[in-house]
């Protein structure tokens, strides 16, 4: 009798200090500012995956181009855990490059731009999963059901400035497409200022590879 109670005690000891796993999509399980040790938010429909590698827009001597990669339980740093999608990018204006975020050095395939040390500082971050953002940005091609992926943007030449992307991801004629809205630019340092991308662009990227 005495050996099964230690049986049970021990798994009730091991219960307590599971893992909680709670899905990125829906929105309302999404992170929030409530820090809950242990939890760990997953991208359980491997929403973030299609959004792997790289992505062009370009009109004339304009192009936007934005590379991601996912991050698989980063440690938030606060006891808890996430899957994130995580960004960086080279826009041109006018055949003049106005911000570059892309590491010097690239390996072959897809460049590894995430910040080991701290992902979230990487210039683009994911900030959640929804499914309430249909025309932020307009996108007829896309299935009623898209899921619209929310991520923060920032500018290395402008640190005191934040902004939103919105984006869902489609296939036309067997292209694979995204289509992005950046918008609300933040200015931390209540100044004037704008983000080297222009508040409420909207943009059709290509997958390139």
């Amino acid at each position: 009798m005495k050996n099964i109670f230690k049986i049970l005690s021990v798994l009730f000891l091991i219960s307590c200090k599971a893992q909680t796993i709670t899905p990125l999509y829906p929105v309302d399980s999404s992170p929030t500012n409530e820090i809950i040790v242990n939890q760990y938010y997953k991208d359980v429909d491997n929403d973030y995956n299609p959004y792997v590698g790289t992505w062009k827009w370009e009109s004339g001597n304009n192009s936007l181009t934005i590379i991601f990669n996912k991050v698989v339980y980063n440690n938030n740093g606060h006891g808890d855990f996430s899957d994130l999608l995580v960004g960086e990018y080279q826009y041109i204006e006018n055949g003049v490059e106005l911000v570059n975020t892309f590491p010097l050095i690239e390996p072959i395939g897809i460049p590894n731009i995430v910040n080991q040390e701290d992902p979230w500082e990487n210039n683009i971050v994911s900030i959640r999963i929804a499914d309430t953002h249909k025309g932020i940005p307009p996108c007829p091609e896309c299935a009623p059901n898209t899921r619209f992926i929310i991520l923060e943007i920032s500018d290395p030449a402008k640190p005191n400035l934040m902004g939103d992307i919105v984006m869902a991801r489609f296939v036309e004629s067997s292209v694979e497409k995204i289509r992005a809205r950046i918008y609300k630019t933040h200015n931390l340092s209540n100044s004037n200022g704008e983000l080297s991308i222009p508040e409420n662009s909207i943009y059709t990227l290509i997958k390139q590879n």
